[in-house]
Order: C-alpha cells, then structure tokens, then sequence
C-alpha cells in the first residue's frame, strides 16, 4: 500500500506535464485483464525458475500476484481494454437522476477556444494505471476524446447551389479599377443559397441596407437603417440575406461582421431562430436565448461574447438585453446590431432604449412596419437611435422641424406658416429617405392572390340598446361628460361600450364581478331574460345556445361559420381585443362543434408555434383559430387561413396591423377580412 500511495502522489505531480501519443487503440475502461495465454506462459516460466525444477501443488495466484501480472502485462503492450458503461456509475451517485436532468453547461466560460490549452487537455478522455513499484504513471492513449478544435463548423460540408436560369446574381458593391494596379478589395455579393428566393423588392431592399451598414454612405454620418416595409413583404428574410452576407464577406475580403445582436419581443426569439435554421441551414453558428433559466441567460451571454467564442449571432428578447446589458460593454461584443419590431423604441427615454443605444456598435437596422404612430417625436427617438445626432439633438429637432410643421397645418395658419411647414417637411424627408426605406403591399399584388375586405355593420340587439340607453342617460356618465372628467375615465365608459357590441355577457360578468367598471350599469341585471340563468345558483347558462342571439355580431358570426362550414373547406381565423369574447367564441365552436385553436397571452412560447403549424396543415381540420390581437399581433404567419374575421377593431390602426400581416406571401387562396 506504501508503494502504491507513492505511485499515486507522483501521478498527480506529473499529471499536467504529461502527453499522449496518436496510437489508436479503440476503447477506454477502468478494467484491465490480461490474455490468458500470456498469463499461462508467465505463470511456467515462474514455476521453472523458482523451485528448480521440483513439482509444486497449484495453488491460486495472490493478490500480488496478480498486481504484478497486471504490471508486466501493461508493459508488453498485452493489455485488453474493455468499454465500461458511464450512466450506472453516474446514477450510483446521491441524486444521481436530477443531475442528470439538468441542462449541461459549459466547463469553461470562455467557451472551447483553441488557446484553450488547458481546458482542453482536460476534456480529453485519458486513462492513467500506476503500475506498483513504479514511480511513473502509464500512459493508455485513446482516439475517441472530445475534439476541442472543431468548434468553428469549417468542416461542415456546404451544398454549392446555382442560380436558376433568368435570376441575375445579386452584387452589392463591386471595387472600382485603380490605375496603380490590382488591390487587395474583392466585390461583395449575396450567396446563391439566398438570391434564388428574393424578389425584386427584396432585392433592393438588401442592396439598400448594405450601402448604408458598410460605411459607403460614412460622409453623411450613416451607418445604419430603417425598413419600414409594410407586413407581408419579408424584412426577415432581407435581414437574413444582408446578415450572412456581412458574416463571410467584407471589401477586404475578410468578414465586415464577426458577431450580430437580434434583438426581437420575447414571442418572436424562437421565430428568428427558425427562419435563420430555414434559409442557411447551419451555415451560422448561432444562440437563441428562449424561455431560459436565469443562469442558462448568463452562460449563453457569456459564451457569445467571449473572444475565442466561434458564436456568430445571439437573438434575445428585450427585456433580456436590458436585464443584462452591462455584459456587452466591451466594444467587440457587437458588429452589427438588429431591432425587430423597432417601434418599441419610440420612446428615448426608456431603459430598454438607454441600454440599446449604450451599445458600441454603429452599424444598425430597425425593422418596423410602423416606424411613426402618433408624433413627430417618436419618429425622431427612432432616428436619432438608428443614426445618432443626424438630426441634431431633441431641441433643436422641436424647434427647427416639428413646430413649423405643426403649426403648419393647423386650420387656422397663415399662408407663411403653411410655407414653411411644407419646406421643413420635404427638408425633413430628404434627409431621413437617404436611410429609411418603406414600400407597401402593393407590391405583392402581382404575386399573391386577391384580398377583399368587408366592413359588415350589425344592428344592436333589443337587450343590448336598453344597456346602451340606460347607460349613456345614468348620472354617472352625464355628470363625466359634462365636468370634463380624467382622460382615463372616459376611455374606459368607452371600452364598456365596446364590450356592450360585442356581447351583454361581457357585461354580465363586470356586474357579477363588482369591478370599477360597473359605473353606468347599477340596477341592469332586470333587463337581462331569465331564462339565461339557472334557476336554482342563478349562474349564466345561456339558455341552451340563446344566448348567441343576444348580441347582433355574434348572431351575424355564428351564421356566417355555419355557412362556411357547410359549404365551403375555409379557415377562418377571429381576432379579439378581450379574452372574454374569445372564451365566447371558445363557447360557440363547442356548442357546435366546430375544431379550434387559441392563442392568447397565457399561450407559453413553446406552444405558439405548434398551434401555427397545426393550423397551416392542410391534413388537419381545424376551423377556427381564436386570436388575441395583443398576444398575436406580430410574428404569427397564419397562411393556412384564408378569412379573417376582426370582432372588435381598435382604435390605433397600428394594432390591427394583423390584417395586413395575413397578406404574407406564402397564400395560394383568394383572402377575405371581414370588419365588424
């Protein structure tokens, strides 16, 4: 045992001073055994040479003998190495199960770095024996370790895609010939993979949004953009082509981006990562920080924005990226920074826009289809963020710009006023179109089948104007109207008389439920009939299916389905501001037995996309798809429905920006909204 301590110590001082050679044995176990032959010719020659000759009983070998044929056996190179499972052995352990549940993390923060030396040396599978009575440690070299190296994703074998014929490949910047000779610039074009699929709007749209992330347009104090393209018309894919195309090309001929930040609403993270994986396969090396655990958050961060990391882009949400902002400090965390659903920034005052614009990185994009919603000065918090100081700072932007141009079209301006207004205005405009690009659906009116939209105008039902009289003649409301109440106040007599239209069930629950919004409704539930309501609890049962005839756009809805179901093989998607009409709805397709989906702001992430996908399969048959507008107003690309049926429209037409959104491309059938 002395002698095996010993062994044992010196191991452990020479561990880190030891190297393995290439030989190529197959396996790696702690079990050792030695052929059995060797064994036996071993075993004769010791018999000869100790007792002479003299004839011995046999007795089983000892423990030391055996140590001491393990030995010698090690040394010859006789030794048979035998696989081992690991998972038992794991398991054995105190709580074996549970750690083997959880997530594996990194050993190393920064990452699987080829300067690494360290790290790597202990990665690699090595066994050691210690032979007894020997001061060094053996060394069994293995093949099968972990290949530290291959993190770079050089050897991934890339298919070489062709352009079909009649698709002109897509240059963005070709070098100019110098008369001293050849230079080192090489011209810089988007890789096949991706021009095969783009349309000529796109084209552009890439050819725009590199001259201004690539410093052509340096003079102007431009480095970054905003597309403003109407839903439908791909600003993911644009940003997709212009992103892989900076990851591996540059003037020089070197990458002009080694990382990318995208940055998107939490229910759009996985989508990018899906869009990403669909159009360049594994060609980008990439994170995606999804429903993850805080300590999950930290590690991806810090693996991405490690030096020796080989992770090309990080997508996050947010309200990640400002949780977390201080760990993009260093000033080559970032190349190239990309907003989705820019319009979340139109407020310059907020944390999330603080923490993004501390960012060290000049080049950025702004995706947004409604890059200007109520004034000038979120418009200008948008640009300013994009291309800082290009407009001068807030103050001056009030005073120069956007006080003549209000004033200007004020009713009462002079006819100076109006001149100056408009001359500010076009000012204005030449100097953000160098940067901001916009088109509209109209574009894909070649491309997509016909979209008709309907406004259909439903009458009040008999319960639902006594509701509506006894409402806007309670004391309450005249005594608000005419005091000149709280803004918030009338907004929300307001959005009482919204969910009056939609259905007096709405209603019911506010009074059952005793809420603040009750005011104007005292002393209605004798208008209500009495046969919506059991006998017995008085609870709302619906009178069987009467209660859809209670409200004139829930009875002209559930028409409509019955016909669609009848005579058509339509889907149909129903839009709502109010979880309440949704379960209404949910209520509906029950009683009659419609199929549906629902999505709405308790759908986790992880299940939006498979009820999208699910709903697009044509060898499903789902009817109906309950929607959200709040929980669903980005990101959801319902092609499997061909009608949209918007309960209750609202009052920003930002928000319904989800009519526009069922235009994508993708559609091979004639498209119906309907407006109630």
């Amino acid at each position: 045992m002395a002698r095996e301590t010993q062994s044992t110590s010196s191991m452990e001082e020479e561990e880190e001073e030891e190297i393995f050679s290439d030989s190529d044995p197959s396996y790696s176990s702690d079990e050792y055994t030695v052929d059995r032959q060797e064994e036996e010719e071993e075993a004769n020659d010791h018999d000869d040479d100790g007792d002479g000759g003299q004839s011995t009983a046999h007795h089983p070998p000892s423990d030391q003998d055996l140590k001491s044929k393990n030995v010698d056996a090690l040394l010859r190179g006789n030794l048979i190495v035998r696989r081992q499972p690991l998972l038992p052995r794991v398991l054995s352990v105190t709580e074996g199960a549970a750690v083997c549940r959880k997530p594996f993390k990194l050993p190393c923060s920064n990452g699987y770095g080829n300067g690494n030396e360290q790290l790597a040396r202990r990665l690699w599978a090595r066994k050691r024996f210690v032979p007894w009575g020997s001061s060094r440690p053996a060394l069994v070299a293995i093949t099968n370790r972990l290949d530290v190296n291959r993190t770079d994703g050089t050897d991934v074998v890339e298919e070489i895609v062709t352009l079909p014929p009649g698709v002109d490949p897509l240059v963005l910047w070709q070098p100019e010939e110098s008369e001293d000779g050849p230079n080192n610039l090489v011209p810089i074009a988007v890789d096949p993979l991706l021009v095969r699929f783009l349309r000529p709007h796109q084209r552009e749209g890439v050819q725009f949004m590199f001259e201004c992330v690539s410093g052509l347009y340096s003079a102007a104090n431009i480095y970054g953009c905003i597309l403003a393209d109407d839903m439908g018309l791909g600003k993911t894919l644009q940003s997709i082509a212009l992103l892989y195309t900076l990851l591996r090309q540059g003037f020089d001929g070197k990458p002009m981006v080694k990382k990318a930040i995208i940055v998107t609403p939490t229910s759009l993270v996985s989508n990018w990562e899906a869009e990403i994986n669909k159009w360049v396969g594994e060609r980008v090396q990439l994170i995606a920080l999804c429903e993850s655990s805080r300590d999950d958050v930290v590690c991806g961060i810090d693996s991405f924005t490690s030096p020796c990391s080989s992770l090309q882009v990080l997508i996050v949400s947010y309200e990640t990226f400002r949780m977390h902002s201080s760990k993009f400090c260093q000033s080559e965390s970032c190349d190239l920074l990309i907003c989705d659903e820019a319009h979340r920034l139109k407020n310059d005052q907020t944390i999330t826009n603080r923490a993004l614009a501390a960012l060290s990185c000049k080049r950025r994009i702004l995706l947004s289809g409604t890059p200007m919603q109520n004034d000038l000065e979120e418009f200008f918090a948008m640009v300013n963020f994009t291309n800082q100081g290009i407009l001068g700072d807030v103050a001056y932007f009030r005073r120069y710009y956007e006080a003549p141009i209000i004033c200007g079209r004020e009713p009462t301006a002079s006819e100076e006023e109006k001149m100056l207004a408009s001359e500010r205005s076009s000012e204005l405009s030449a100097k953000v179109n160098q940067f901001i690009l916009r088109r509209t659906n109209v574009l894909l009116s070649n491309h997509l089948p016909p979209k008709i939209v309907e406004v259909v105008c439903c009458k009040l039902t008999p319960l639902q104007s006594e509701l509506y009289n006894h409402f806007i003649h309670s004391k309450n409301v005249k005594r608000a109207i005419t005091e000149e109440a709280k803004q918030s106040k009338i907004l929300a007599y307001i959005t009482a008389l919204k969910k009056l239209c939609n259905h007096p069930k709405l209603i019911y629950d506010t009074i059952r439920s005793g809420s603040p919004g009750t005011t104007g409704f005292e002393d209605c539930m004798r208008f209500f009939p009495p046969e919506m309501f059991s006998g017995r609890s008085g609870s709302w049962t619906g009178g069987d299916g009467a209660w859809v005839e209670l409200s004139g756009k829930m009875h002209v809805l559930a028409r409509l389905l019955a016909h669609l179901r009848q005579r058509t093989d339509d889907r149909i998607v129903l839009v709502s501001n109010y979880t309440q009409t949704l379960d209404l709805f949910a209520q509906l397709c029950r009683e009659r037995r419609y199929p549906y989906l629902r999505l709405d702001g308790t759908t986790s992430i992880s299940k939006r996309q498979k009820l999208v996908n699910r709903f697009n399969d044509p060898t499903k048959d789902e009817f109906v798809f309950l929607l959200s507008s709040k929980a669903g107003g980005c990101g959801l690309n319902l092609i499997g429905g061909n009608r949209l049926v918007l309960f209750d429209p609202d009052w920003n037409p930002a928000n319904d920006k989800l009519l526009q959104g069922f235009g994508e491309m993708g559609k091979k059938r004639e498209f119906t909204s309907t407006d109630s």
